[in-house]
């Protein structure tokens, strides 16, 4: 696609109240002119492929062009996904039971499906039969629809909350469940974290026609939720991809930052992940499976016995590679990707 051509298509896209929005909030944080905001938005747009999102989130106002240039935009990121991830894959990272059956040796916990039946009464009973087995032992289990993103759609359950497997089975149903898990149990050292939530880790791996290599690792926190999601209460910080540690204070969709997590008082800089070199290693693995599909990050739960993959996201988002309190020095991650990569990644179109 030309330049041109992609400039349009995104145009077309664009939602112009958002883009005001933003460069409110810009204007506002930076005390420049909304008019000059607006216009270095668009610059940026055409010069380092960055959408207006990108501009507020990495507070690009405060960059020089030189730091600029180190970013990985959106518009980088998509050339990453297209390079590296064949579109005809895809679906072995979208589809949770194809996710599970394909990294099987990685998951370390119990599962099953209980959609794609037949629906009739046979194969209903069966399943509930399926699903009591399941259940017995477990004081909760997860309920997960086959494609959502974002932990959309995704249920904790306590199966004692209903009157037999039958009752159960018919709820999953309803919410439109697809496969159910046993539920992870985290590190007690990830616990001192926060303990109401699977505080995960995201590496982010690239498969370059097979050397792999971690190009940045994330990880996420829960803050008074079940959940780590980013964009649903949660908070995140950078790990050193070597050692294993957290590198900077954590921050929240808000853009409050925390030195120390708000509940437990833990302080993140600093913060040693347990079983780091187990988790690269699972990530590096994992990566070498699918060859199509080279650019991915994986969640990575750690348990008292080890990490457990959580899932691969097969177009991983770069909004959280470079937010501000990450990066006081105004620069991007582009040359690690650049390095993983084999060279120089083009803007052009």
């Amino acid at each position: 696609m030309s330049k041109a051509k992609y400039i349009f298509s995104r145009l077309k896209k664009m939602d112009i109240s958002s883009m005001l929005r933003l460069a409110a909030k810009v204007s506002e944080r930076s005390g420049k002119n909304k008019a000059a905001v607006l216009l270095d938005m668009c610059l940026c747009g055409l010069i380092y492929q960055a959408g207006y999102t990108d501009y507020e989130l990495f507070a690009m106002e405060r960059a020089s062009s030189a730091q600029r240039k180190t970013y990985v935009t959106r518009g980088i990121n998509d050339k990453l996904v297209k390079r590296f991830n064949d579109a005809g894959s895809l679906h072995f990272f979208i589809n949770k039971d194809e996710f599970n059956e394909t990294f099987a040796d990685f998951i370390h916990r119990d599962w099953m499906r209980v959609g794609g039946v037949s629906g009739g009464e046979t194969d209903e009973r069966e399943q509930v039969e399926k699903l009591a087995r399941f259940c017995r032992g477990k004081d909760e289990i997860v309920a997960k629809p086959r494609d959502a993103m974002c932990g959309k759609g995704i249920e904790i359950i306590s199966p004692a909350d209903f009157d037999g497997a039958a009752s159960l089975y018919k709820h999953l149903l309803r919410i439109s469940a697809y496969i159910v898990e046993e539920k992870i149990v985290q590190h007690p050292v990830m616990d001192t974290l926060y303990p109401g939530s699977v505080n995960t880790l995201r590496v982010v791996t690239i498969n370059n026609g097979g050397d792999v290599s971690v190009v940045v690792s994330l990880c996420r926190v829960g803050n008074g939720g079940r959940v780590d999601n980013f964009l649903n209460g949660g908070m995140v910080t950078r790990v050193c991809s070597e050692t294993g540690k957290l590198l900077y204070d954590a921050v929240d969709s808000k853009n409050n930052v925390y030195e120390k997590h708000p509940i437990t008082g833990t302080v993140f800089k600093g913060f040693q992940v347990p079983m780091w070199d187990e988790c690269k290693k699972m990530a590096r693995e994992a990566a070498a499976v699918l060859l199509r599909v080279g650019y991915v990050g994986w969640d990575i739960a750690v348990t008292p016995s080890g990490p457990a993959l959580v899932e691969g996201n097969e177009f991983p988002g770069h909004c959280l590679y470079q937010l501000p309190p990450h990066t006081p020095d105004n620069y991007g991650i582009l040359p690690l990707f650049e390095k993983a990569a084999g060279g120089r990644i083009k803007r052009s179109r």
